[in-house]
């Protein structure tokens, strides 16, 4: 039995909020579960372990599938890992072309796009620039996120379709 998602934005959310979790094995939270301690969940729920692999077995295939930009932007956006943003922030550097951009600005559009609060002036003072240069960098940094964000979910929607991981559309629309 595997968890079955919307869409591959449900799935890495789904995986990495997993993987961020531990297995705890203490008989009085089985018992909470209500797990009957036969490798499988009440109800033939998937068991922690179950859920762990599956997650594991999601992020190993977008490791596989994704080129290393939407990989880094996968790890960043759904991961919370600082790991992409040097990545993304090169990226993003050669997508404004030429001149001094600042890289803690780069990273500052990056965590924005990804729901960190930050407003326009704590940009504009860490690019030195004005607000509308401000502003143009960030929009730019934004399309350049979206493209890259619709990217990778085309290549994981068809990889996840392959696999059976996601809900057909017409079990979506009866329900």
């Amino acid at each position: 039995m595997t968890m079955i998602f919307n869409d591959p934005q449900h799935a890495l959310g789904w995986a990495y909020e997993t993987c961020s979790r531990p297995i705890v094995k203490i008989s009085s939270v089985n018992a909470m579960r209500g797990t009957d301690g036969a490798g499988e969940g009440a109800n033939g729920e998937l068991t922690a372990y179950d859920r762990h692999a599956q997650a594991a077995l999601i992020l190993g295939l977008c490791e596989r599938v994704l080129p290393a930009l939407h990989m880094a932007y996968v790890s960043v956006q759904f991961g919370r890992e600082a790991s992409g943003l040097d990545l993304l922030a090169r990226h993003l550097a050669a997508n404004f072309g030429t001149g001094m951009h600042s890289r803690r600005g780069t990273e500052q559009i990056i965590r924005s796009y990804c729901g960190e609060k930050s407003g326009l002036r704590e940009l504009r003072k860490s690019m030195a620039c004005g607000m509308l240069k401000a502003a143009s960098l960030r929009n730019r940094g934004y399309d350049a996120l979206d493209m890259i964000h619709n990217q990778a979910m085309d290549i994981l929607q068809k990889e996840m379709e392959i696999r059976d991981l996601l809900r057909s559309p017409m079990v979506g629309e009866m329900a």
